[in-house]
């Protein structure tokens, strides 16, 4: 085990005790948490800025590969920071080259096939069209949109007609009729997440239309909406601006039993006695 990886951290209260037991169950996402609500821009002590290169990288690394180009950037700026704290060279040296070498060859990838698609953009089969697009979806959301827009000429369904909209932004005209498209359940998460575009966007009664059709339409593709945590988290956040305190509580108690840590902000407003509503019974 590297020397960062062992206690003490030295972090408030009990969170030592938490954080070794998600690293010894390789739960990054846990571990990820917990320490985006502790390390800040100001944070000094290197360690933590160590731990969260680490956590950051092996959950892109083992969980959301989609995420392993920005998560080793991410990972190597902590790095840098923790280095310019007086961390250990011993310390950093095998975690930041083994950070290099993947985004090395990740780099040497994506630029071989964004100079494919720029050349000779037919020549790209459907699954190099749906990495590149998952590569310029964060940064190059148009790219994205037209790589999607490709890859459905190859390999048309629902999601990728979706994910195509929402990479190029599309409003409400774009998304709804997105909704009556012959879902799957392999595709439920890019209905999902029109489902929460949506209702980011609606309030009143074409809120309470949206949400009655989200849990309906989940529960008939055998998943409780909102199933992704990102999706969980912006529905929550998007009911507590609308005042459904009641329907926000009962997603946040879901949150606390699916999950082994929440972030301090939304814990914060779990914890607060919210204003009386009487909104949210269903």
């Amino acid at each position: 085990m590297a020397h960062f990886l062992a206690p003490p951290y030295g972090l408030p209260g009990a969170l030592d005790t938490r954080l070794y037991g998600y690293l010894q169950d390789d739960d990054w996402a846990s571990a990820s948490t917990l320490l985006r609500d502790v390390v800040t821009p100001e944070t000094t002590t290197w360690k933590w800025l160590v731990l969260l290169a680490y956590v950051r990288f092996r959950d892109a690394s083992d969980v959301l590969v989609d995420e392993l180009t920005p998560a080793a950037r991410e990972a190597l700026a902590l790095l840098d920071r923790a280095m310019e704290q007086g961390a250990p060279l011993s310390e950093v040296a095998p975690l930041k080259e083994a950070v290099e070498t993947a985004l090395d060859q990740l780099t040497r990838e994506e630029d071989a096939l964004s100079s494919q698609w720029n050349i000779a953009p037919e020549s790209l089969t459907a699954d190099e069209l749906e990495r590149l697009a998952f590569i310029y979806r964060r940064d190059v959301p148009a790219k994205a949109a037209a790589l999607f827009e490709a890859l459905y000429a190859k390999r048309p369904s629902p999601g990728v007609k979706a994910m195509a909209v929402l990479s190029r932004g599309g409003g409400v005209a774009e998304l709804e009729p997105l909704l009556s498209e012959n879902w799957q359940k392999a595709e439920r998460l890019v209905l999902e997440e029109v489902e929460v575009a949506l209702l980011e966007k609606a309030s009143g009664a074409e809120f309470e239309i949206q949400w009655r059709w989200a849990n309906e339409k989940g529960k008939a593709l055998d998943f409780e909406f909102p199933m992704a945590w990102p999706n969980q988290e912006r529905v929550f956040l998007r009911l507590w601006a609308l005042g459904e305190f009641r329907r926000a509580h009962a997603l946040g108690e879901r949150m606390k039993e699916e999950r082994l840590e929440l972030p301090a902000a939304l814990r914060e407003k779990l914890e607060t006695p919210s204003p009386a509503s009487g909104r949210g019974l269903g």
